[in-house]
C-alpha cells in the first residue's frame, strides 16, 4: 500500500512540474456521508479543504469519522475514522455548475468489540458542485472506498470497502 501511495504522490508532483503552477485560492468545508453496506447504512461526518491550482486542479486533504454503530459478521463496528491526501480536478460545465473527480488516499482506524486495528484506503470520488455564491458551494458526490487491511485483521476488507454518497458545504474560491 505504501508503494501505491508513493506512486500517487510522484504522479501528482510530476504533473504539477510539467505545468506552470499558479495558485488560485482554496476552499474548505464540512461533509456528511452515508455508506451502503449489506448490514445497513454507516453515517460519517467530516471535513476537508484544498488549494486550487491552475483554475482546475486541487490538492488538499479530508477526514471522516463514523457517527453510528454498525453490526458486521465479525461484531459491532463501534467507531471508524480515516483521512488522507486528496488530489482532484474539476471543470465548469454550466454557469454556477462544476463537475469533478478526486482521489482521497491515506489511512484510518476502527474499533470492533473493543479491538482496534488500522487500514489503508484509496477512495475515488465523482462530484457535482453548485455555486450558491461566489464563495459558497454545495456539492453532491458518489464514492467507492477500497480498503486494505492487515492479514490478521478482525474485519474483512469487504466490510470497509463500500459505496457511498457525500454532501458538502464548502467556502472559498473554487
Amino acid at each position: 500500500m505504501k508503494n501505491i501511495l508513493s506512486l500517487v504522490l510522484v504522479i501528482v508532483f510530476l504533473a504539477l512540474g510539467a505545468e506552470k503552477v499558479r495558485a488560485q485560492g482554496g476552499f474548505g468545508g464540512i461533509h456528511v456521508a452515508s455508506e451502503f453496506t449489506p448490514n445497513g447504512n454507516l453515517l460519517l461526518m467530516g471535513g476537508g479543504g484544498a488549494w486550487v491550482i491552475n483554475s482546475n486542479f486541487y490538492l488538499g486533504g479530508a477526514g471522516y469519522g463514523s457517527v453510528n454503530t454498525l453490526g458486521t459478521n465479525s461484531g459491532d463496528l463501534n467507531s471508524m475514522g480515516y483521512g488522507g491526501f486528496m488530489f482532484g480536478y474539476y471543470k465548469e460545465i454550466q454557469n454556477s455548475f462544476k463537475l469533478g473527480a478526486d482521489i482521497l488516499t491515506g489511512s484510518g482506524g476502527y474499533s470492533i468489540d473493543n479491538q482496534e486495528d488500522d487500514f489503508f484506503f484509496i477512495e475515488p470520488n465523482l462530484k457535482l458542485w453548485y455555486s450558491v455564491l461566489p464563495y459558497m458551494h454545495i456539492s453532491v458526490g458518489a464514492y467507492y472506498r477500497i480498503a486494505y487491511l492487515n492479514a490478521d485483521a478482525v474485519l474483512n476488507p469487504n466490510d470497509l470497502s463500500n459505496v457511498g454518497i457525500k454532501l458538502s458545504l464548502n467556502f472559498g474560491i473554487l
